[in-house]
């Protein structure tokens, strides 16, 4: 998750905690932002009207994506009430997205045993963490602490040729059988990998990620309903158009697939011969100069 160097205005961040539990409240958010928050009477102020129109609709989703609610909280933005979802925010700040204390993702007391700090050198660590692709789908998932310290470097990497890789995608998409098509995929986000809380039991650690990865399945799945209905209301060649996309999008997805692997796969570029002479100028230029 992006750093919070602006507060989040409370009155967007209820809607989001909102559209993170209640699959018809996301799509009216997503869809209709106005409507969302005259829904559960919450009063927006102009600052935060003016935000929430701005936010582009694959943006909002993705931040929806990656919120999360403590259950303590979660009956508050299941309800219609704002003054009661205004109410459990407090709450909820205590534990916030992203870097979290060791067990704070927990519904109940953290017993010290396995999360503490001062473990005997030598246990193994697993780390509970969540990995965003660079559609903005988040994921979770369990490694040792070596293990996901590679992973990290891994996805360092990924980022460092990603925009390489899409314009690449974008070049062959023009240079082969689709001029006159538009390059349909957007810029790739920066993959994101981030330590959720670390356990030395590794059964532990894997409840938890079943839990996490249980409730995101759940939204997948609503939102998958969500899209099928929306598919349904639409006329025969509005779908049809919807299909030649979903298509067109598949298979520039594959082109930029298959350039990123591509660039994952060269060997590492030498350094520079010029290294250590002055970037002031060519050396040839030495002399020259007036």
């Amino acid at each position: 998750m992006a750093e919070r160097s602006v507060p989040v205005p409370r009155g967007i961040e209820v809607l989001v905690k909102k559209a993170a539990v209640d699959a018809e409240f996301h799509a009216l958010l997503v869809e209709r932002r106005a409507e969302a928050a005259d829904e559960i009477g919450l009063a927006l102020d102009p600052a935060e009207v003016a935000m929430l129109t701005s936010i582009p609709a694959s943006l909002l989703e993705g931040i929806i994506a990656r919120t999360t609610v403590t259950p303590v909280t979660r009956a508050a933005f299941l309800g219609k009430a704002a003054a009661v979802m205004l109410a459990a925010l407090g709450t909820d700040l205590a534990i916030a997205d992203g870097p979290a204390p060791p067990g704070g993702i927990a519904p109940d007391p953290v017993k010290p045993t396995g999360i503490t700090p001062d473990r005997p050198p030598g246990r193994e660590r697993y780390v509970l963490y969540t990995e965003t692709n660079y559609n903005g789908e988040p994921t979770f998932g369990v490694l040792e602490e070596s293990a996901y310290a590679k992973r990290s470097a891994d996805i360092a990497r990924t980022n460092r040729v990603l925009r390489q890789a899409y314009l690449a995608a974008a070049k062959a998409w023009s240079d082969d059988a689709h001029k006159g098509t538009p390059f349909p995929m957007r810029m790739p986000q920066l993959l994101q990998c981030n330590r959720v809380a670390s356990y030395s039991d590794r059964d532990r650690a894997e409840e938890m990620l079943k839990r996490r990865q249980d409730d995101l399945d759940r939204r997948a799945e609503v939102v998958k309903k969500a899209e099928e209905r929306r598919l349904a209301a639409m006329s025969d060649e509005a779908r049809a158009r919807e299909k030649r996309k979903a298509e067109l999008l598949k298979a520039a997805k594959a082109l930029f697939e298959k350039e990123l692997q591509r660039l994952l796969a060269a060997p590492a570029e030498p350094a520079p011969v010029s290294r250590g002479i002055s970037p002031a100028r060519p050396p040839a230029s030495f002399g020259i100069q007036p």
